[in-house]
């Protein structure tokens, strides 16, 4: 079995990159994907998707130095459910994706960075 995806899209925000107490250096961001089909009617139509990414370790660093706010990115990487218990005591799922590979993509030439 293969969980792989790709996302092609805008950051909403700049990463934001934190220490856990093992050491390990996680940054977290949301990417907007967009879809444009015509309705019933004919009308063009955007459809709009956001998605919490992680990145770990040296992927991390990399894009809290690199990424922006509003930068197109490619990524690859996974899905990953994280369960927790709600205020209520219900059971919550927060999805991710975990990033593998980002490239940053766009067509001003401070954008063309690295893939890394």
């Amino acid at each position: 079995m293969i969980n792989e995806l790709t996302l092609i899209g805008n950051l909403g925000k700049t990463p934001e990159c934190k220490t856990l107490q093992n050491g390990s250096i996680v940054a977290s961001f949301s990417v907007a994907t967009t879809k444009t089909y015509k309705d019933a009617q004919g009308q063009k139509q955007k459809a709009t998707t956001w998605h919490n990414v992680v990145a770990w370790d040296k992927l991390a660093q990399v894009c809290e130095k690199y990424l922006k706010k509003g930068n197109q990115v490619f990524i690859k990487g996974e899905m990953k459910y994280d369960e927790y218990e709600g205020p209520d005591g219900g059971k919550k799922v927060f999805p991710k994706v975990v990033a593998h590979t980002i490239k940053m993509l766009g067509s001003k030439p401070e954008n063309n960075g690295p893939t890394f």
